[in-house]
């Protein structure tokens, strides 16, 4: 929880809960480019990043008893070309009730991975990571101002 207060003023105005979107990737580049973005275009969400799905599933169980607030909103999975392991955390998620409905948004430049991702139902968006750098900054800038919209359905 954040506590916002008016400048110049020094009082308080209220209390901002921050969204939690976790980033699950191990190219470094890439995952430093989204963490930039998300810092800059989403001030209200708290993205944490895992290097791996097997990291990832281990900090999803723990948020299974953990307080609606402590939740990820969206997951973000960056998949190098020929990686099974987004795949595996998805199959992981879409076997367990409690996390087979939590949205998950997934980058990859494979067009088959990006064609087997769409067959999971809480996958919300695909994207064919752009070889170009700057079309590439442009997505991942796209998809932080999206994740503000991001309902916090974790406790529903």
């Amino acid at each position: 929880m954040s506590l916002i207060s008016a400048p110049g003023i020094g009082r308080q105005i209220g209390f901002v809960t921050m969204k939690r979107v976790l980033l699950v990737g191990d190219d470094e580049s890439g995952s430093a480019l989204i963490k930039a973005a998300f810092e800059r275009f989403s001030m209200d969400v708290r993205l944490e990043h895992v290097k791996s799905a097997v990291l990832a599933w281990e900090l999803i169980g723990c948020w299974s008893d953990a307080p609606a607030g402590r939740r990820p909103v969206c997951i973000l999975i960056d998949l190098p070309r020929s990686s099974q392991d987004g795949l595996w955390l998805l199959e992981q998620m879409r076997a367990d009730q409690r996390f087979s409905a939590l949205p998950v948004m997934a980058f990859s430049r494979d067009p088959e991975m990006t064609a087997s991702l769409r067959e999971y139902s809480n996958v919300a968006g695909v994207f064919v990571r752009p070889i170009d750098e700057v079309e590439w900054r442009r997505l991942i800038q796209t998809v932080a101002r999206l994740s503000q919209a991001l309902p916090d359905l974790a406790g529903a």
